[in-house]
């Protein structure tokens, strides 16, 4: 975690570094995959956008780019889904985090 942190602190745009409790905090990760899209599939990918409540940010006549946001697992699990129509490139942002607002007393 130390080495991270060094790492980390490296970066330009780093301001702070937390460790954080995974139950105390709101984290997301987002993603971004390039898909083969032929018009005979690209009806089935945008069911898979529609089902990961994805959004459709790019289309050309053969590749879709799709947006994805959430747990690490709802972006793998939509990659494998992808994946066997042509997935041609893929950029993930990493986890990041935010910490719960304390209730209100």
């Amino acid at each position: 975690m130390d080495q991270v942190t060094k790492q980390l602190h490296k970066l330009v745009n780093v301001i702070k570094i937390r460790d954080m409790d995974p139950d105390t905090t709101v984290s997301r990760e987002m993603a971004l995959f390039r898909v083969s899209a032929p018009a005979e599939s690209r009806g089935e990918i945008m069911e898979f956008a529609q089902i990961f409540r994805g959004k459709v940010v790019d289309v050309s006549r053969r590749t879709m780019t799709i947006e994805i946001t959430g747990t690490q697992d709802k972006i793998d699990a939509f990659e494998r889904m992808v994946r066997p129509h042509g997935l041609i490139e893929m950029a993930r942002t990493g986890e990041i985090a935010i910490a719960r607002a304390r209730p209100e007393s």
